[in-house]
This record gives C-alpha cells, sequence and structure tokens, in this order.
C-alpha cells in the first residue's frame, strides 16, 4: 500500500442495540470518507440488525456478523462463542487484507482477534493496558466521565482523536426509497402525521407498561390524532393489546407496526409528528430521521446527543404519569404544528 492510497477499513461495533448503532453512523461515514473508494466493512453483532439499519448507506460495502455472547433474552449460544469459531473468523478477515481497522469498544479481544487477522493499523479505544497489547495507533481515549450514557460520547471522542471529524455530530439515519414507498402504502387510512409510540424494549425495567400506552393513545386518539404503536415482532402481541385497550369508536385511528424491517419502520417514523416512548432503539431511529421526539427515562439516564430528543424523567418508569406525557406531548405539538 502506498503512502497516498487510502487504507482499506474495516470498523468494529461492539454494541447491542439499534441505538447505539445509530448512534454511530455519523462517524462510520468519516472512516469511509478516508478510506479505500470511499467505504468500509463492519463487524457488528446480529442484534443491532447492522445491515438492515444500513441498507441506505453507500458507505458501507458490507457486514460481516460477530455472532459472540448473545444478549441473556436470546436464550442461545452465539456462533463465534468457541475460540476455534474465532480463530476461523480471523482467518477470514485474514483473506480479506483489511490495511487499518477501528474498534469502537475497550474490550481486548478484538484488538488481537485483529493482530491475528494481520490488520497492520489498529485503533481503539485503549481503556486497558491489555487492550494496548494489540493496538498500535494512538492517541487512545478515556472513559467517558459525564453524566448520561456513556456510548456516544465516547465513539465521538474516538473518532475526534484521530482526525475523522473536528467535533460530535447528530447522528442522522438514511432511508431506502422503497422503504418509503412502502410507509405510504402501510399508513393509508390513518390521519396524516400520526404520532408513533415507542412500546419496545430490550429490558423490562425500561418499559412504560401497555396500560399507560393504551391510556395515552386514547388520549391521544380522542385529540383526532393518528397512532402508530412501533416495536418488533416479540411486540406483535402487546400492539394488539394496546390497540383493543383503546375505545372501539377511535380504535380506526391506532395502529400497530411490529414487523422486522428496520428500514420500513424508519421511513414510516419519517411520516410521523412526533414519537414518544421507552429509551431504546425506535427512539434513537426518531430523532435520527428528523422526527421531535420525547423520552420516558425512568430506569436509565436520558440521553442528550440530539436538539430533537426532550426527556421526562421519573424514578422508575411507573412513576412517570400519563397525565404528564400527554401535557408535555400537546406543548410539544402545538410548539411543532402541522404544515
Amino acid at each position: 500500500m502506498s503512502g497516498s492510497t487510502p487504507p482499506r477499513t474495516l470498523v468494529v461495533h461492539h454494541r447491542s442495540g439499534i441505538g447505539d448503532l445509530v448512534w454511530h453512523i455519523p462517524y462510520l461515514r468519516a472512516i469511509a470518507a478516508a478510506s479505500r473508494d470511499g467505504r468500509i466493512t463492519l463487524l457488528a453483532r446480529p442484534s443491532c440488525h447492522a445491515a438492515d439499519v444500513l441498507a441506505g448507506e453507500h458507505c458501507v460495502a458490507e457486514v460481516i456478523e460477530f455472532d459472540h455472547r448473545p444478549r441473556a433474552g436470546e436464550r442461545r449460544r452465539g456462533r463465534h462463542d468457541s475460540l476455534a469459531a474465532q480463530w476461523a473468523l480471523a482467518g477470514e478477515l485474514r483473506r480479506r487484507r483489511f490495511d487499518r481497522i477501528v474498534i469502537f469498544a475497550s474490550r481486548p479481544r478484538y484488538a488481537l482477534l485483529a493482530l491475528l487477522a494481520g490488520i497492520p493499523r489498529r485503533i481503539g479505544f485503549g481503556f486497558s493496558a491489555v487492550e494496548r497489547l494489540w493496538l498500535n495507533q494512538p492517541p487512545y481515549i478515556r472513559p467517558h466521565q459525564g453524566a448520561g450514557n456513556w456510548v456516544y460520547p465516547e465513539a465521538t471522542a474516538l473518532a475526534v482523536a484521530h482526525g475523522f471529524v473536528d467535533g460530535p455530530r447528530v447522528p442522522r439515519m438514511q432511508v431506502q426509497p422503497q422503504a418509503m414507498a412502502a410507509a405510504r402504502d402501510w399508513l393509508a387510512g390513518l390521519p396524516p402525521r400520526p404520532l408513533a409510540l415507542s412500546i419496545a424494549s430490550s429490558e423490562a425495567r425500561k418499559h412504560w407498561g401497555d396500560a399507560r400506552y393504551a391510556e395515552l393513545a386514547g388520549a391521544l386518539a380522542a385529540d383526532g390524532h393518528g397512532l402508530v404503536l412501533v416495536g418488533g415482532p416479540a411486540e406483535a402481541a402487546r400492539g394488539a393489546a394496546i390497540v383493543a385497550a383503546v375505545a372501539a369508536p377511535l380504535r380506526a385511528r391506532v395502529r400497530a407496526l411490529t414487523q422486522p424491517s428496520v428500514q420500513l419502520t424508519a421511513a414510516v417514523l419519517r411520516h410521523t409528528a412526533l414519537c414518544v416512548g421507552n429509551d431504546t432503539g425506535v427512539l434513537n431511529m426518531a430523532v435520527a430521521n428528523e422526527v421531535p421526539a420525547l423520552g420516558l427515562f425512568g430506569a436509565t439516564p436520558p440521553l442528550h446527543h440530539d436538539p430533537l430528543l426532550q426527556a421526562l424523567c421519573g424514578d422508575g418508569m411507573e412513576t412517570i404519569a400519563v397525565t404528564d406525557v400527554l401535557a408535555h406531548l400537546r406543548t410539544m405539538l402545538a410548539s411543532n404544528p402541522a404544515p
């Protein structure tokens, strides 16, 4: 590789959630801009659905799944849990002849994997001495010490430290045209610019509760709004139960979107006026698609990465009252009237 030739780059995204991946999108683009052909290969865990989330991103040439230690709720063994499987993955990466790896994680295993794969330039957080044994491209960064979630600030710090960006970048997501067309078809029959309720959650402690969502949906439908209950296939029964709990005369205004396509979900969100819900991937996708959102934070620290995201906090999700959420939403809607 000549000194003037951009490197062939592999990027590691360690976090398991869709929202975590959305936070990294501007930094993936920046790294790709300084890479061969303006593109990167991404190594990511299956649970963040990277190929689907990033389907609209030209900067991502390929996604390789690293199926190591799935979430406890998945109750299965990962394909790469064994040392033999990880050794085979290192061989696969070696055959691809990457020049550089950028690791958005502090786990030493990724730096060791990169060394075994023969990747000559190895960039990572470098929090520990063990990790730095196998990294070789300082500067390293410090763990986030401020308030709130650490994932976005640490990703930003690494990207800034290595000159990929000159400061924090607000995440924005690309959506495929065919998903936008499918969203218009799916929304047919609902009032224009409906509101989105994010009813999914990766952890029970972060979920606001079906009864509260049903009460909120009924009140908003009575105000004249259409409602889209947004989740994944795991929320199909929950979505149906919330719709059924809305008063019959208002039920046609409420519809559940609980299907597997992240791109369709993002496209539907783009047609909504506002999103409210749990601290989850849907909430982060909403603001990444320039939809104002209200996050309910009773179990996790509020997020501050995007000015479109407001927070309503409580000491436990059960302390966040429906009346308070409804009042906050009505204020947000009054300040952002429909065009």
